[in-house]
């Protein structure tokens, strides 16, 4: 009964462990939920909402309260009057407990307000830099899930190219002992069955390693990976200037630096408003034991006026330094956006190129096919050699080949020139 019950708990245990293939779509939320770079980048959101209400507290009161027990030296008078024994004050005493509570408040300073206002465009900034590392991250799974296909049609072309020396092998034999072929092409296409073969083997490690990588992007264990339909937007038949457009308004990296070219005025803001003065309201409860003349409980309510007339020109060295941090993030936006332009044009350039390899690539195999046929033909014929055939069938596995990973390469570029633009889907 226990063997009975371990036999279908195996069982049952191998049927949850079976791999099934993985499609692109599954892969990209598994890669967008589980990868560590896009987990980072969303921590740093979170980090910029905290810089946020901390500097938010700024316009919240502050309240100490201080508790002190202290030693001095005792400091009194003697006071001698007439009709009575002699009287000592004590102004302060050699140990005494004091306790005070304050309360401060900030009426008005300008570069508070500045200093909220950045933090907040901030955090609203970063939030375009998960969008950049989550397109970012998409197009890099996109690209193991295309190489891990490329890698998986070059096996199962040549496991066909197996299957076609195979096939030739049993005919090359049959030949060999009705006396048509010699012992010689007997060998030679041994010899290609073997050298098919070692290719195979490195076209399978090199799918591991492919399926590998693909299950570090997602998280999980890929052993198998399912085809992929082909894109049904036509983005690269828009024209440039359309897609430029595009790219502007959805790059989110573009759209970053746009921003911080916008908050460098902000901090040529905040550097100005250094120069304004500031009011303070502040309130003073102390109580203390220092000393029996005077009352023991005290308060103070101010309201203060400060204005820094002179700061050894600081400020006036912190306000051009902003606005050369200003010039400069011009610069820098203005060169990425070029930049980005420039890969954009290649990226064009790149697809028009395999859309023309991928044409050629069909002709070639029309062709392949029909040599292999005519050589096989003369082969039986008697009127061709070995060699003919092997050479065909391997010109009809390079063209195969070159199709499907041309086919591949163009589904590529075209993520590519998605994740140029700043489309996510």
């Amino acid at each position: 009964m226990a063997k009975g019950f371990g036999r279908a708990w195996c069982v049952l245990l191998s049927f949850f462990t079976l791999s099934f293939p993985i499609t692109l779509k599954e892969a990209e939320k598994l890669a967008l939920k589980h990868f560590y770079e896009l987990k980072v980048e969303k921590i740093e959101v979170e980090k910029r909402a905290q810089e946020r209400l901390e500097k938010f507290g700024k316009f919240l009161p502050t309240l100490n309260l201080e508790a002190s027990f202290n030693l001095s030296k005792k400091q009194s008078f003697t006071f001698n009057l007439p009709s009575s024994p002699p009287q000592e004050f004590t102004f302060q005493k050699g140990s005494y407990p004091k306790f005070t509570l304050q309360l401060v408040q900030e009426l008005y300073d300008l570069r508070n307000f500045r200093e909220y206002e950045i933090a907040r465009e901030r955090e609203d900034l970063q939030k375009f830099m998960v969008r950049e590392k989550r397109n970012e991250v998409l197009f890099k799974l996109r690209k193991a899930y295309i190489n891990a296909l490329k890698a998986k049609a070059v096996v199962d072309i040549y496991r066909k190219h197996e299957e076609l020396v195979k096939a030739h092998l049993r005919d090359v034999k049959e030949l060999y002992k009705e006396g048509i072929v010699a012992f010689k092409d007997l060998l030679e296409t041994k010899v290609k069955l073997y050298d098919v073969r070692e290719k195979l083997a490195k076209a399978q490690a090199d799918y591991s390693k492919s399926l590998s990588y693909l299950s570090y992007l997602t998280g999980v264990r890929v052993d198998d990976v399912e085809p992929v339909k082909t894109e049904s937007t036509k983005l690269s038949e828009l024209p440039e200037e359309e897609l430029i457009g595009e790219l502007r308004r959805n790059r989110p990296i573009l759209l970053y630096m746009k921003g911080n070219l916008e908050l460098s005025e902000r901090y040529v803001e905040l550097a100005r408003s250094s120069f304004y003065p500031v009011a303070v309201f502040e309130a003073v409860y102390q109580r203390t034991e220092e000393s029996d003349l005077f009352p023991k409980d005290r308060y103070l309510v101010s309201f203060a006026f400060r204005w820094n007339l002179f700061s050894g020109l600081r400020r006036f060295r912190a306000l051009e330094l902003s606005r050369l941090a200003k010039r400069q993030a011009y610069e820098r936006y203005r060169d990425l956006e070029k930049k980005l332009i420039l890969e954009l044009k290649s990226v064009l350039e790149d697809i028009k190129a395999v859309r023309a390899r991928v044409e050629l690539a069909r002709q070639q195999l029309q062709d392949a096919k029909e040599h292999l046929r005519i050589a096989r033909e003369k082969f039986r014929a008697g009127l061709g050699t070995n060699t003919e055939v092997l050479d065909a069938q391997s010109y009809l596995i390079t063209a195969e080949n070159t199709l499907r990973i041309g086919e591949y390469d163009l589904l590529l570029e075209s993520f590519r020139l998605r994740e140029v633009i700043g489309y996510e889907r």
